[in-house]
């Protein structure tokens, strides 16, 4: 029998500067905003390296084992949108982990979390299923993924040839890091099952744990390895998962 899936306990969210009002300040427009890498660099789970890969992140559902609750991310959210002083309603944001549990971003630290704009699926999330997708096929190193799309998820997603922002600037007007050195993704995508059904916008196949489409949910397909998923809504995000 397979283990039952646990949530982490998160550590309590507290102290500068992520969640002291005022403190900082997003750049970009509409879903094309960048957090303040000083309050949101970032963060990865030491848990999941390019070793384990294939029994962690590529694992279908992996990510649904470390998934924060609500009950820890929404309080954080309502912290963290007066530490951006960004207005409410606090439903108008989802609590993103920068970088995403699919690359092995932390699941609970603050400095990984920040309130995006806007519901699911977004840009952002076509930029990290598609991160996943070239990790696990080899394409790209995991450390090199986990850089570039906590230093600029935008350029990564244009790299990757998923995201088209709109022409102005999109970059944090806050002091920023140097970026790492951009991941040089294939030309073209991995062969993707001639079963799997539906498709990512880059034309692979769907996995569990993956993000789904708002065209897409409630929506019944097959993965890459011919299992039966379901876009399923959990919280106020929508995932793909087993069929059960």
């Amino acid at each position: 029998m397979a283990p039952t899936p646990t949530t982490p306990t998160p550590a309590t969210p507290t102290g500068p500067p992520a969640t002291v009002p005022g403190s900082c300040h997003a750049g970009g427009a509409g879903l094309y905003v960048l957090p303040d890498p000083r309050c949101t660099p970032g963060a990865v789970n030491p848990n999941v390296t390019q070793a384990n890969i294939g029994s962690t992140i590529c694992k279908s559902g992996w990510t649904a084992t470390v998934r924060p609750p609500e009950s820890y991310t929404e309080p954080l959210k309502e912290q963290q949108l007066g530490a951006y002083g960004l207005p409410g309603p606090v439903s108008n944001y989802e609590e993103d982990h920068l970088i995403p549990l699919e690359l092995g971003g932390s699941p609970a630290g603050p400095a990984n979390l920040w309130p995006e704009r806007g519901g699911s699926p977004n840009p952002k999330d076509a930029v990290e299923n598609a991160g996943r997708e070239a990790v696990c096929a080899g394409r790209i190193p995991l450390a090199v993924a986990q850089r570039a799309i906590a230093a600029d998820w935008i350029t990564f997603g244009e790299q990757l040839g998923v995201t088209h922002p709109p022409a102005g600037p999109t970059a944090s007007t806050a002091p920023a890091s140097p970026a790492p050195p951009a991941p040089t993704p294939a030309t073209t995508a991995a062969p993707a099952s001639a079963s799997c059904t539906p498709r990512t916008n880059a034309g692979e196949c769907y996995e569990p744990g993956e993000f789904c489409r708002a065209s897409d949910h409630g929506r019944t397909g097959v993965d890459g390895r011919g299992q039966s998923i379901t876009c399923e809504q959990q919280g106020s995000r929508w995932y793909w998962e087993l069929t059960a």
